[in-house]
């Protein structure tokens, strides 16, 4: 009998853990989107872990919180001013991390005035840091 109610309860209780990642997550992403599109360099780099890593689209790596807030300066340089994201997927790990897939798309203008247009996939790796969720592993994917 207890056996049923606690196979009751954790069917309950897994779609519930999975809303609320979406949840964090989505709002996560919300919060990171407007700290983008207002160019806040700092606050971006806030949003990873001290050890983050970021593979880009080409293959390139940025490693480290630091280096990744200069990535997003040097874009913000180059002209891209925008970014739209939306999260379809959240998945809690095991170790207590979640696992975000969804797609992003980054507008703006270059200083020769060609329009800016990118967009592709993305998958990160998050984990709670201080009661905040951090991005520990960022990989993008061109769509």
């Amino acid at each position: 009998m207890l056996a049923a109610a606690l196979m009751v309860m954790a069917a309950f209780t897994n779609p519930l853990k999975a809303q609320d990642s979406r949840k964090e997550m989505v709002k996560l992403a919300k919060d990171f989107q407007n700290s983008y599109n207002k160019k806040d360099v700092k606050a971006l780099q806030e949003y990873y872990t001290p050890d983050a890593v970021r593979i880009n689209t080409d293959g390139t790596t940025v490693n480290g919180n630091e280096a990744i807030g200069a990535y997003y300066a040097n874009e913000f340089k180059s002209g891209v001013s925008k970014v739209k994201i939306t999260v379809d997927k959240a998945v809690t790990e095991s170790d207590g991390s979640v696992t975000a897939t969804g797609t992003y798309h980054a507008a703006g203008t270059s200083a020769t005035g060609e329009k800016i247009d990118i967009s592709g996939k993305f998958t990160n790796t998050t984990v709670k840091e201080d009661g905040h969720w951090k991005i520990s592993k960022s990989v993008l994917t061109a769509m």
